[in-house]
């Protein structure tokens, strides 16, 4: 009888404690998604959208060893916010408040794609903060960089056919 009584207390243990685990992985789902829709309309919205031109259809002609001084006024405004953005979005990336998967899923291709053409400005920008003696200098967009690095590592295609829910076929 007490074997008996030790067994059923080890698989309710069990139990709850599985139970419990999946309730703290829902709610988690459940602060992220707020989160994400947040991001996501942001992405889609008109300066964003105005800054992505810019980077694709401008940057390439321009020089960008002067980092950011080398752009003119409104051009760097929308680099600067777009670069803001996708660093703020690393940020929420590395420290476990989105996961990988939703991001590089949907905007993983513009992660990609920003990074390559902005980066040499970064880098610029990186130089001059030393120059100037800045604290940290590197940090500036270490989270973008971040970013980058672990959407290839889990590419928008990837990503995608990972979750249970996507049926389109592969390319």
């Amino acid at each position: 009888m007490e074997i008996a009584a030790v067994v059923v207390s080890v698989v309710a243990l069990g139990v709850s404690g599985a139970a419990s685990l999946r309730q703290l992985r829902l709610t988690a789902h459940a602060n992220a998604v707020p989160v994400l829709v947040d991001l996501f309309r942001e992405h889609r919205s008109v300066q964003l959208a105005m800054a992505r031109h810019v980077v694709y259809a401008r940057l390439p002609s321009r020089d960008l060893s002067a980092g950011l001084d080398g752009l003119p006024g409104s051009e760097r405004d929308l680099v600067r916010e777009l670069a803001w953005f996708y660093d703020n979005l690393g940020a929420l990336v590395a420290h476990g408040v989105v996961d990988i998967e939703p991001v590089s899923g949907y905007l993983g291709g513009s992660v990609i794609s920003v990074w390559e053409r902005v980066e040499p400005l970064v880098q610029a920008e990186r130089a001059k903060r030393a120059r100037n003696n800045l604290p940290d200098p590197n940090r500036w967009q270490e989270y973008f960089e971040n970013l980058y690095y672990l959407v290839r590592e889990t590419p928008p295609e990837q990503a995608r056919a990972q979750t249970d829910m996507w049926r389109l076929p592969r390319p």
